[in-house]
């Protein structure tokens, strides 16, 4: 059996252009994967199955929509061969999260069928297969800190990136990522900033940097989720903080903290004040998530 770990994917920052003529948004992010997420195994069998389990899998489709399935068959037909194989998924990330749930199962699919099916592959070819799935899929392969461009499909690792302990808290309602995209067509042009990297790679000067830059899709986040609004306004109630943002579409936003202390701290709070908010302690790597082959 290969297992695979599918990393939850968080925009620490994320400028989003105007929409293109072949209907995607050009996009500048810089994404970091948590140590929580979803676990993902595939075993030999005669035919393509899927079987979801987990605190997150009630209402979810093992059909061949599940972006799993057609990660599967993707490869397969890249690769020539049959799609067959056993996939077991366990569920933590919550649907509509903009932790890029489903792209992140689906990379860990490609990569656990091209361990079990001996391809051999580097990542970029499987992130190349991924982009014809999804434009979080590329990313979700690589599962390390990198910068993304283009539609998403453009990648650039970061080697030299530190840890950061970080709170990732989700008001426990979806948001669809094509409403907020449509209200961020109808709203004017921002005035927001991408990431500018910087020489130091040290913790303070990159968050400097993030702070300097934004999610140019928050406000139209908050206009199809108002909820979103009140769970920054939470996480930035304590001067623990470093950073408070969203990730992604949302509604899930985050915050990073000065060490593993103080985001515990936060942690307890938020649980005791919003009971029914998840509220889940990571680490934001600056090493690869990918399970060791």
């Amino acid at each position: 059996m290969i297992r695979e770990f599918a990393a939850a994917k968080v925009n620490l920052a994320l400028r989003v252009g105007a929409l293109r003529e072949d209907g995607y948004h050009p996009v500048d992010s810089i994404v970091v994967f948590a140590d929580w997420g979803d676990q993902l195994s595939v075993a030999p069998a005669d035919e393509l199955s899927l079987h979801i389990s987990g605190p997150e899998a009630v209402g979810l489709s093992a059909g061949e929509n599940n972006l799993v399935i057609r990660a599967a068959r993707a490869l397969a037909n890249a690769a020539g061969c049959e799609p067959a194989g056993q996939i077991t998924l366990e569920k933590h990330i919550p649907a509509g999260a903009g932790l890029g749930g489903g792209s992140a199962d689906a990379a860990a699919a490609l990569r656990a069928f091209n361990r079990l099916w001996e391809l051999d592959w580097p990542l970029d070819m499987l992130a190349g297969i991924g982009a014809e799935i999804g434009s979080d899929v590329p990313a979700c392969v690589w599962s390390q800190p990198l910068r993304m461009t283009g539609r998403g499909e453009r990648i650039r690792p970061i080697d030299a990136w530190p840890d950061f302990h970080a709170l990732l808290v989700n008001p426990r309602l979806p948001v669809a990522t094509g409403p907020v995209f449509l209200a961020f067509d109808t709203m004017p042009a921002g005035t927001g900033a991408a990431f500018r990297p910087t020489a130091d790679t040290g913790r303070a000067p990159i968050l400097e940097s993030l702070r300097a830059a934004t999610n140019d899709l928050t406000d139209a986040a908050m206009s199809v989720q108002p909820v979103i609004r009140d769970v920054l306004t939470a996480l930035g109630a304590a001067d623990e903080a470093d950073l408070a943002r969203m990730s992604g579409s949302g509604a899930t936003c985050f915050a990073i903290y000065p060490a593993a202390a103080e985001r515990d701290v936060a942690a307890a709070r938020l649980t005791s004040e919003h009971p029914d908010w998840l509220v889940q302690p990571v680490v934001f790597s600056g090493a690869s998530a990918i399970t060791p082959a």
